[in-house]
């Protein structure tokens, strides 16, 4: 059973706060990292899932409302926000289906 749980929520791309956020001596050492949604849709998108995806089996990841708007911007239907619309131009193919996989919820055996 997780003990010690980390929950980043509202990344938004911002590939030096998620830098400085994962350096964190809670994040760092915590048995798992949930990542609740909104994850790219700003700045750095590419960096920023890569770096997400690097935690490996240590993260779980949930699907916000800026991540589905990025994979339908991708597939032709415009966000209307000009930071999602570019954004989804940036990623890669495996981000894209990556976003569009995500659950919607996750539920977790905490201690």
């Amino acid at each position: 059973m997780l003990e010690r749980v980390a929950v980043l929520s509202d990344i938004h791309g911002a590939l030096p706060a998620l830098e400085a956020v994962l350096a964190e001596p809670d994040v760092a050492s915590a048995d798992l990292v949930v990542l609740t949604g909104d994850l790219a849709a700003g700045p750095q998108p590419v960096e920023t899932l890569d770096l997400l995806a690097t935690l490996g089996d240590r993260a779980r990841w949930v699907r916000g409302n800026a991540d589905r708007e990025l994979v339908e911007a991708r597939a032709g239907v415009p966000s209307g926000i000009e930071v999602s619309d570019w954004g989804a131009r940036q990623l890669r193919d495996d981000q894209v289906d990556r976003l569009a996989a995500l659950p919607l919820t996750v539920t977790l055996p905490v201690a």
